[in-house]
């Protein structure tokens, strides 16, 4: 499939002990991007850090779709002029430093089998 027929939203659960705060100054850092609240802008997209109103600790824990039921997500679309595989790159970035971290995450769009570990869980 070629990038420009591809949908790069992209959306990332994330199971973190950080509060929402950390959790953006992180990611921020991890971009090289800068922060206006829960919206983190870098050179290649744009990302906020929501809190998930499904979020469900026990169902959290399930192996095959608990990650519905993480503490947060992010909404995240490539900026306007972004390069497609500096994009995807990124967000591999944010998915390592983030398992590294000791979270969890798994990222769900169309480009899954590009990221590390195809987009998977990981941490702890």
């Amino acid at each position: 499939m070629m990038y420009s027929e591809m949908d790069l939203y992209c959306k990332l659960f994330v199971e973190t002990k950080m509060d929402r705060a950390a959790l953006v100054r992180f990611l921020a850092q991890t971009v090289t991007g800068t922060e206006n609240r829960s919206t983190i802008v870098s050179p290649w997209g744009e990302m906020d850090v929501m809190m998930n109103d499904d979020y469900d600790e026990e169902r959290a824990a399930d192996p095959h779709d608990g990650f519905l039921y993480y503490r947060y997500y992010l909404d995240i679309e490539p900026a306007e002029d972004a390069d497609p595989r500096e994009y995807i790159k990124g967000i591999a970035r944010m998915l390592e430093a983030l398992w590294e971290s000791g979270a969890k995450a798994v990222a769900a769009c169309d480009f899954e089998e590009e990221l590390p570990r195809k987009g998977g869980i990981a941490g702890e």
